[in-house]
């Protein structure tokens, strides 16, 4: 049974997007001086993608033919004999004999051959090359999947699960509880794991970095009124000062005198 990977890259139907992911593919691997030939689409005269492997000229056949056995003697028969390195890439498996067949016949031109057929496609795409898989076949790993689960379950039911108090009094008091969910959902995993996640992975691992930062001012702003309630009445336990601070950040938060009267004993 082919993988959801493998699935992807049979039905991929896009040339031009299959030319800039053999190219992404292609500057991931080391080779050097990647320039696709004709990214807006015309005639690039059996060249798809020229590179450069160390001192040796590249060039890269990139189709979705089926018919690999055809494409590949009509690109390599548009080429004069040279020397450098030929880099087939396609979304079909090369059977083991077309391998040898296209090997021997890219050498008696003068090239070496490098075939990036489905499956070392698939192997690489599902290994080293998570990133150009998300951004060409909209894929994502097992964690990335999880957190996108996880994350559209928050967005939709927001008030389905009860989260942690938040350590700061600014947080518990915020209008919009969301936030500060999403962050204590990401906080749990690495931020690479999160931006793996596709098209939102990168907003998301923002969405942390932003309310961290909010989180830490939040208690700065905290720890030094604690500071200046202490210097200002006349109670000399930390404890009691917590609860002139709960009434400054509600009367921040817009609530009036009155209101906060009404609430009974609500400080205490």
């Amino acid at each position: 049974m082919l993988s959801h990977t493998a699935q992807s890259l049979e039905k991929f139907d896009n040339q031009h997007d299959f030319e800039r992911m053999a190219a992404d593919t292609l500057n991931a691997l080391g080779y050097e001086a990647v320039q696709p030939m004709a990214p807006a689409g015309g005639s690039d005269r059996g060249t798809d993608i020229a590179f450069h492997e160390g001192d040796s000229p590249g060039i890269a056949f990139v189709t979705l033919d089926k018919n690999i056995r055809r494409k590949f003697t009509e690109d390599l028969a548009k080429h004069k004999a040279g020397e450098g390195v030929i880099a087939l890439f396609c979304n079909v498996n090369v059977t083991p004999k077309n391998k040898i067949e296209f090997t021997k016949e890219a050498i008696k031109k003068g090239y070496r051959l490098e075939i990036f057929d489905l499956e070392r496609l698939r192997s690489l795409l599902d290994s080293s090359l998570k990133e150009i898989r998300r951004r060409y076949l909209h894929i994502d790993d097992e964690i990335a999947t999880k957190i996108r689960s996880q994350v559209k379950r928050l967005l939709r039911f927001p008030e389905a699960t009860t989260a942690e108090d938040p350590p700061t009094l600014i947080e518990a008091h915020l209008a919009n509880a969301l936030p500060r969910r999403l962050f204590d959902l990401l906080i749990g995993y690495d931020e690479q794991q999160i931006k793996e996640v596709s098209e939102i992975g990168e907003l998301l691992r923002e969405h942390l970095v932003r309310y961290l930062e909010f989180r830490r001012n939040a208690r700065q702003i905290e720890e030094d009124l604690m500071l200046r309630i202490g210097q200002s009445v006349g109670v000399s336990f930390p404890a009691a000062w917590r609860i002139f601070l709960r009434y400054l950040v509600i009367r921040f938060g817009g609530a009036t005198k009155e209101q906060i009267i009404s609430w009974g004993n609500y400080l205490n």
